[in-house]
């Protein structure tokens, strides 16, 4: 086998990054969707991958020595339509949902009838201040989006709900997170490094896994995995991080999926 990784772009802080991909027999690749293949949108479902991004995923659904999924808060329903049915799996709703390719949407996580209570009241406190608009319901969580607003009312928007949603979060088994764009309140028990660890445990021993995520509910997943494999944070953000590399933007990610494929092709010659 010729040394494939020799001017393959580089992981920011994981110089070894494609010598241990190439030593890797097999390997899972697991990508948040909004801030990673898809550059945001003030119209969540006008959210479209970057040009190209779509005929990678399809190559890399094809390899059988790469498991792919793709993992989002969004439910699976929309990441589904936004990818075009791609035939891969997709783990939705911050991990409560899961879809295998051609397969039914399978619910992971339960709610509790308390959680199920608390993010009755957190959608009253934001009907009741007029942000009916700008919700977002999901299976187990309730988000209020801002992008599009100007910067000091979605501001202001954000940091209210926070503070009244996060009064409503412990005693009802829920949490309060902010994310790119808004806030959130949503289901505690459960989340995307959960559903990440369940699909690794089905894997084969010594299977090498890396997650690209840009948003702080990708944490769950980087601190799950940075024993065994490399996370990897898109864009810098003012908190701290427990994924291992860096990529820049979409952009960034794009070109990180065509040094994977090239790689890995070289491999299996």
């Amino acid at each position: 086998m010729t040394d494939s990784t020799e001017g393959t772009m580089q992981i920011e802080n994981v110089p070894d990054f494609w010598g241990r991909l190439s030593a890797s027999r097999t390997r899972f690749l697991g990508l948040d969707y909004d801030g990673t293949l898809a550059p945001f949108h003030e119209d969540p479902m006008q959210a479209k991958p970057l040009p190209g991004v779509l005929e990678l995923l399809r190559t890399l659904a094809g390899e059988s020595e790469t498991s792919l999924a793709i993992v989002s808060g969004r439910p699976v329903a929309e990441v589904s339509e936004l990818l075009k049915n791609l035939p891969v799996t997709l783990v939705g709703s911050h991990g409560f949902e899961l879809q295998r390719p051609e397969g039914k949407i399978q619910l992971v996580g339960h709610l509790s009838d308390e959680q199920r209570e608390g993010l009755g009241k957190a959608k009253g406190r934001a009907l009741e201040r007029g942000y009916g608009p700008k919700l977002e319901y999901k299976m187990a969580s309730i988000a209020l989006h801002t992008r599009g607003l100007d910067p000091r009312l979605a501001s202001a928007m954000e940091e209210t709900m926070y503070a009244e949603w996060s009064v409503l979060a412990g005693p009802h088994g829920l949490e309060c997170r902010r994310f790119n764009g808004g806030v959130e309140i949503r289901c505690a028990g459960w989340h995307k490094g959960d559903a990440v660890s369940e699909l690794l445990q089905l894997e084969p021993s010594g299977v090498f896994p890396v997650y690209v995520g840009d948003d702080e509910t990708d944490e769950d997943v980087f601190r799950m995995i940075r024993e065994r494999g490399v996370g990897i944070k898109v864009g810098r953000s003012s908190y701290p991080t427990a994924a291992g590399g860096f990529l820049e933007d979409c952009r960034a990610v794009r070109k990180f999926l065509q040094a994977w494929i090239s790689i890995t092709s070289n491999i299996r010659r």
